[in-house]
């Protein structure tokens, strides 16, 4: 069965570089001897990766597209803004950021930031 198997998050960029050094100097990952020419990989925790490959148009969508789950998420939304992330702020009668987390009741906290090529990245503690 498929649940029994590695899952991957998978990415498009319009300019690799640009990626590379956005997840290694930002986001604090490192690229895998695996990456294949065309394609950006990092190998994260338990055996989970995320895939860039390059593409000249652009895939954007409006929705979280990786999720990095935290046990700190304090830490982790500090370090990622003191290496110059810049997170989305929301401010409305549901949902408010505060020093950059949103906090949904039952469910966790978590925080958002797009990457070089606008993909929406969310770090997240679950309660």
């Amino acid at each position: 069965m498929l649940s029994n198997n590695r899952i991957s998050a998978v990415l498009v960029s319009t300019d690799l570089e640009r990626s590379q050094l956005f997840y290694e100097t930002k986001v604090g990952l490192a690229l895998s001897p695996e990456t294949i020419k065309n394609h950006l990989l990092f190998e994260c925790s338990d055996g989970t990766s995320l895939l860039i490959y390059g593409r000249g148009a652009g895939n954007h969508a409006d929705h979280t597209q990786v999720r990095f789950w935290s046990t700190d998420i304090d830490k982790d939304v500090s370090m990622l803004a003191a290496n110059g992330v810049v997170f989305d702020e929301y401010d409305t009668e549901t949902f408010k950021t505060i020093d950059h987390i949103v906090r949904s009741p039952g469910i966790g906290r978590s925080a958002w930031f797009k990457d070089p090529d606008g993909n929406t990245i969310a770090v997240f503690q679950p309660e």
